[in-house]
């Protein structure tokens, strides 16, 4: 791992002379990056901060150079210096603020403003439980049963982070939330679903962080788990929103999204370019398709209807959702 950063370091100073700042982020950066069979196991995932000079190779190329050297998914991303103070209030600028390391250069994480859980906006939760329904049903067409399992572990966590979040408990860890979950249920103060048979979720956190030692469990069963616990959550997670439904979430796109899905979507055959609302009609369409997959068989009446009104969904649902995923600011 040290010898994979040390390269990112190199190719990625040798790319941008504007670089000033490079910045591990992620489960490594928390100390929680899973090593299986003496091989990383989580994506690395980096932030570059930048000032003003362009680049000499472009992000993206130097991305998949990095992939291909390293053998295993790299996201790398490329962020002004200059924004750090205004910056969206998401999970991801939370912990980076808290937990990120800085590879190389300047200290400049103290910028970011995303400091506490208050500081978090109040609709993560929701964004958080949309995306790992995504990778739920994603993971349906994937025959690696660990790849699927993984996919469980991260949407039951999912599931765990919006009811803490919720509660105001949001320590910048998966290994400080679980500890905040055992102490609650201790002093008798944890609701709902944490009130309950946290089994999965204690699986989930043993998976994510050491899967070689974790409890052996049925690949369907995970899934179902993970499922069923992201649903249960998004009460909850509208709630801590301010929202009252679904279709209240699905209507809160502005001009930004708007323009992005309108130039996005026109490479994506029989998207309908001009949907009102697209970011927010994408995710209630995922927790929609993913309450009506209960068996693990996305159904393609069932995408069609979900994704009625933005793209001609044929008979390949899967690809039809990720590339509308990919054409929104998810």
């Amino acid at each position: 791992m040290q010898r994979d950063l040390e390269h990112v370091v190199e190719v990625v100073r040798a790319g941008d002379p504007g670089l000033r700042s490079l910045v591990l982020t992620g489960a490594f950066a928390r100390g929680e990056g899973a090593i299986l069979d003496g091989r990383p196991q989580n994506d690395y995932d980096l932030v570059a901060l930048r000032g003003l000079r362009n680049s000499r190779i472009p992000y993206d190329q130097m991305r998949r150079s990095l992939e291909r050297d390293l053998g295993l998914h790299v996201d790398l991303a490329p962020v002004g210096a200059w924004r750090l103070p205004f910056l969206s209030r998401s999970i991801f600028w939370y912990e980076t603020a808290l937990k990120g390391q800085v590879l190389w250069g300047e200290e400049l994480l103290h910028r970011i403003p995303v400091r506490s859980p208050t500081t978090i906006g109040r609709s993560e939760g929701l964004r958080l439980l949309v995306n790992r329904a995504a990778g739920l049903l994603l993971a349906t067409g994937m025959k690696d049963h660990h790849a699927v399992r993984i996919q469980a572990s991260k949407a039951l966590l999912a599931a765990l982070d919006a009811q803490l979040l919720a509660a105001g408990i949001f320590p910048p860890s998966h290994g400080e939330r679980w500890q905040a979950l055992l102490r609650l249920r201790e002093d008798g103060l944890a609701k709902g679903p944490l009130a309950g048979d946290v089994s999965w979720f204690e699986w989930a956190y043993h998976y994510k962080v050491d899967p070689a030692r974790s409890e052996e469990r049925s690949t369907d069963m995970a899934w179902r788990a993970a499922r069923r616990a992201v649903l249960d959550a998004v009460p909850t997670a509208l709630h801590h929103a301010g929202l009252k439904s679904l279709d209240d979430y699905a209507h809160r796109d502005g001009l930004v999204d708007h323009l992005i899905y309108h130039q996005r979507s026109a490479r994506l055959p029989g998207a309908k370019r001009w949907a009102m609302n697209p970011t927010g009609r994408v995710r209630l369409a995922t927790l929609r398709l993913l309450e009506a997959t209960p068996d693990g068989e996305v159904n393609l009446h069932a995408a069609r209807r979900a994704l009625r009104g933005l793209v001609a969904c044929q008979d390949a649902p899967l690809e039809t959702l990720e590339a509308v995923r990919g054409a929104t600011l998810q």
